[in-house]
């Protein structure tokens, strides 16, 4: 005896009811990427501006300034894909102390031309930085086995750099040794509106410390 074929309804009544996605062009697919970034980069900006009121707000306790401004760069640097940031460590016989130690991946978005590991002094000084200081950090730098450092300097350095003089003459020293500086400042930092001009910031600084032979911030 033959049997009718057996049709599983059931099976095609589900597949039926499935609810078809719709395929996504390339254009709609750029332009969520784009929407997506431009609110990631108008967050960073919010929270950069927030950052920056609360290191100028006057009713804060001079000693509580230099703690806020390391809160801003912690917030600049760790919005950098691949970077970590590890807050105020002494070394092992507690006589130095790092404002903020950077472990960077090198992420291809990220801060691909810079070290793995490298430090940041915060300065939110009313005046530039003085040689001296900068030469304690420079120091400090070589004595944690690191390549480069980032000095962020309110109110930038002291010298000229045509002369290479006072400031800037320890970073060309410094360079002779193969320890990299460079050097950011407020001005620097308020232009900032997304984690890429992080990058680019960095990038350019580091290429025209090579270029330039000392410290520069054009």
């Amino acid at each position: 005896m033959r049997h009718a074929p057996i049709h599983d309804s059931g099976s095609a009544s589900l597949g039926r009811s499935k609810t078809e996605r719709p395929v996504q062009t390339h254009g709609e697919g750029a332009a969520a990427a784009e929407s997506h970034t431009a609110t990631t980069d108008a967050m960073f900006r919010s929270r950069l501006m927030s950052y920056v009121r609360a290191v100028n707000d006057q009713a804060v306790p001079l000693t509580g300034c230099g703690e806020r401004y390391e809160d801003l760069l912690d917030y600049v640097l760790s919005s950098v894909p691949g970077c970590r940031v590890q807050r105020n460590t002494l070394n092992h016989y507690r006589t130095e102390e790092v404002d903020l130690t950077i472990a960077n991946d090198r992420l291809c978005n990220g801060l691909r031309m810079l070290p793995e590991l490298f430090l940041v002094e915060c300065k939110n000084w009313s005046v530039p930085v003085d040689s001296t200081t900068i030469g304690y950090f420079v120091n400090v730098i070589a004595d944690r086995g690191c390549s480069l450092g980032i000095l962020a300097a309110a109110k930038g350095i002291t010298g000229r750099p045509e002369h290479r003089s006072r400031a800037y003459a320890i970073g060309a020293a410094a360079l002779v040794r193969g320890l990299r500086l460079l050097v950011i400042t407020q001005d620097d930092i308020m232009r900032l509106n997304s984690p890429m001009d992080v990058v680019t910031l960095l990038h350019h600084r580091n290429h025209s410390l090579t270029a330039h032979g000392t410290i520069h911030l054009g």
